[in-house]
């Protein structure tokens, strides 16, 4: 049956077929690809970041390379000439080029930071001002996650410079107030043995807390400065932990902490 001229069963019927290969073929390759680089898969020479990141990136290259061809197939069914757009691109390469620089700036540069190692899903980074962990490495943009939620969305090519926290041992930095009236040498002590008990406590440190001695003489504290070595990314959570123990410790031999007071004095 036609109706101006056109088949119902193949202007109709063809592109849902066509639509509906292109969701299976999609999702039987991602399948494929996710089971062949699958990170807790400990035959794999890479680290299990760099995995996950290769195998987010061949999901992106999927999804576009079968979605072009369904859309070629679907314009084909309705007699346009695909071979002819095919081999007119290339005559328009440098039209297009113009057009999608930003596109073709944003793909150099996610796969200069795949074959680089700057970063991999699942890192702690930090990408101009935000901080937050990579949860997608695509073609086109990468997705960040703050520790409160917010996910923010950068286009690749303006990812210039980053601090990576997951490559390495990362410095838990704890800078501890105390009051003048305090003897430097008891605060010290206190501090050292503190140090040596609290190890156990904190699974995520990686060597001995040391003490750096006075930071800085502000004007209502001396400052000492505490360090210690702790796995990739947990520096926040190695520092809450030692604050806690080094505050209790301060608490328990009667060391002040000095904190903003106000007097208020009456005139008569």
């Amino acid at each position: 049956m036609k109706i101006f001229g056109l088949s119902i069963v193949k202007e109709i019927y063809m592109p849902i077929i066509i639509i509906f290969i292109a969701v299976l073929v999609e999702k039987v390759i991602k399948l494929i690809i996710k089971k062949a680089f699958d990170p807790n898969n400990k035959h794999h020479k890479f680290d299990s970041r760099k995995i996950s990141t290769i195998r987010s990136l061949l999901c992106n290259i999927v999804k576009y390379i079968v979605w072009v061809i369904a859309i070629l197939s679907i314009l084909g069914v309705f007699g346009v000439n695909t071979a002819a757009i095919i081999t007119g691109l290339g005559v328009v390469s440098f039209v297009i080029g113009l057009a999608f620089q930003d596109i073709l700036k944003d793909v150099l540069v996610g796969v200069s930071i795949l074959f680089e190692n700057q970063f991999a899903v699942g890192d702690l980074v930090k990408i101009g001002d935000f901080e937050g962990t990579v949860i997608s490495l695509g073609l086109k943009t990468t997705r960040l996650q703050a520790y409160t939620g917010e996910i923010k969305i950068i286009s690749n090519r303006n990812i210039t410079e980053v601090i990576n926290y997951s490559m390495d041992k990362t410095l838990a930095v704890v800078d501890l107030a105390v009051s003048y009236e305090s003897k430097i040498d008891k605060v010290e002590k206190i501090l050292m043995v503190t140090a040596a008990t609290i190890k156990e406590k904190i699974p995520s440190l990686v060597g001995d807390i040391e003490l750096l001695g006075v930071q800085e003489l502000s004007d209502s504290a001396v400052v000492f400065r505490m360090v210690g070595k702790c796995k990739p990314a947990k520096h926040y959570e190695v520092q809450r932990q030692m604050k806690k123990e080094f505050k209790n410790a301060l608490d328990k031999n009667g060391i002040k902490i000095p904190y903003p007071q106000l007097e208020v004095h009456n005139e008569k």
